[in-house]
Order: C-alpha cells, then structure tokens, then sequence
C-alpha cells in the first residue's frame, strides 16, 4: 500500500510499505497517511488532521483554473436587432454620424458588446434623437441565436 509520511504538517516522503514497516518507522514520523490507489499525493504537500493531504498552492491553482472569459460578440443583425423598433429609423438615418456608425457596424465580421469606444458610438444615436437604451443594448447576455 502507499502511505504519506508527514512531519511539520507536511508530506515529506511518500512510500509503498507494508503494515509491519509502517510500524517499525511510525515513530519517526508526526503522521503516518494510507493513501487510495492512484492518490496524486506527493512530497510537498500539505497535512491537516481534519483535511488530509491538500495540494501545495501551485497544484491547487492548476487543478481548477478559472475558465476562460466568453467573449461577447454578437452578429452584426442581432446588434441591430436589439434595437428594437428603432433599428429601422437608424438604419435609414441620413446623418453623418449615424452612418458612420451604421457603416463600421456593417464591415464587422461582429459586434463586441466589451468593446471600449461602444457606448460613445451608441451615443451618438441618442445624440441624434433615436431611443436607444444603451444599457439594455450593451447589458443584456448574450443569447446563442446572437452569436456570430
């Protein structure tokens, strides 16, 4: 069987011994810690007697990573789209800005609701007197039907 042997509330060295062994050294160990088959349990580790054996800092990041952000991209229509009844006023506004506007929108492979100059873009909208609700715009999840 392996064992974690411990000292100072830490595995020090792990072994595959029998019980008459484990005996014959318990005393020069804190703790002595059977270990389940295929247990990733190694040097370095941590010991607690109401924990167990806990992965140093470095394992224990690795082992649960913080998932990766999801971008939030939407197609370039539903972009549109989430400006409801509006979308066709702006749309056929004639105005420089609101063309520019339309215009870069149009290039776009997507729309990406984190991008920074975004809110000053949808500005101009409500500059130009459309009602857009630029929170509901950039706030609102993404759904999977919206993405690119």
């Amino acid at each position: 069987m392996d064992y974690a042997l411990i000292n100072a509330g830490q595995v020090v060295n792990r072994i595959v011994a029998d019980e008459a062994f484990v005996a014959a050294i318990a005393a020069d160990y804190e703790h002595i810690e059977p270990l389940a088959e295929g247990s990733p349990v190694g040097v370095g580790w941590g010991w607690q007697a109401e924990l167990g054996c806990q992965p140093p800092a470095h394992l224990a990041a690795e082992a649960s990573p913080e998932p990766a952000p999801v971008p939030r991209h939407l197609a370039v229509g539903a972009f549109f789209d989430r400006f409801g009844p509006a979308k066709w006023a702006i749309l056929a506004d004639p105005s420089p800005a609101v063309q520019a506007l339309v215009k870069d929108c149009s290039v776009r492979s997507f729309i990406d609701l984190d991008r920074a100059d975004l809110p000053t873009a949808l500005a101009l909208l409500v500059q130009a007197g459309h009602a857009v609700d630029v929170e509901k715009i950039l706030g609102a999840p993404v759904q999977a039907g919206e993405r690119p």
